[in-house]
């Protein structure tokens, strides 16, 4: 008898229940729809980044030649509390270089500039928000070689290159304070950095992974 009304209690509290979080989750779901609404779809709001981290080169030749290196990025964004935005950035990077005729500490530095389009998904909790996004768009990287004493190797001394970079994220934005963490793809053409035989060039498609600090004005 007492497990019978201690089934009975617990099978009330949950009909009881179920209604009452049905409830609360299609309120969840509807203040996200609400919130979600009222994002405009055309890019407002502008941030500066500022930040680094972990790149390299794709294919084996190139990581043969060159190591995976660090970079550098300052960005400004446009469409920080929109669907749609862009982006304008430098970049640049610094790779140890190892050929044969090449002495010294010698170095692949790259400096360049990249501009994107981006699509946001913007998340809002009060001043706290998460916003997942994509991009893509077009750079320009000029490469040089330092720090070598000489270089008698099929690496230029310098070469430009035309790059397309893509790729995601996500930004963490508090108050006016941004974290953006970053994932890019480079396809690279128009490079003769390093001749390869047959006319052809190392290919230098890249990939880099990282994070920037920035402030929403």
């Amino acid at each position: 008898m007492k497990t019978s009304s201690i089934f009975i209690s617990t099978a009330l509290a949950a009909l009881l229940a179920g209604p009452a979080l049905a409830q609360t989750s299609s309120k969840n779901d509807q203040n996200v729809s609400r919130t979600l609404s009222t994002v405009p779809v055309a890019p407002e709001g502008l941030g500066l980044q500022l930040g680094g981290g972990v790149t390299g080169f794709t294919r084996q030749a190139a990581r043969d030649t060159f190591g995976t290196g660090g970079y550098w990025d300052l960005r400004a964004v446009a469409g920080t509390n929109s669907f749609l935005g862009g982006e304008v950035a430098y970049v640049g990077s610094a790779r140890d270089a190892n050929a044969s005729g090449l002495t010294g500490n010698a170095a692949l530095l790259g400096n360049g500039a990249e501009a994107v389009a981006r699509v946001n998904l913007p998340l809002q909790a009060g001043t706290f928000r998460v916003e997942p996004f994509l991009f893509g768009g077009v750079g320009w990287t000029y490469y040089q070689i330092v720090n070598s004493d000489t270089n008698a190797s099929n690496i230029k001394d310098h070469a430009n290159a035309f790059v397309v970079p893509f790729g995601g994220g996500v930004s963490a934005v508090y108050d006016h304070l941004i974290l953006d963490a970053r994932f890019t793809y480079r396809s690279v053409f128009d490079d003769k950095l390093v001749a390869s035989g047959n006319n052809d060039s190392l290919d230098l498609q890249n990939w880099s992974v990282g994070l920037t600090l920035g402030y929403q004005l």
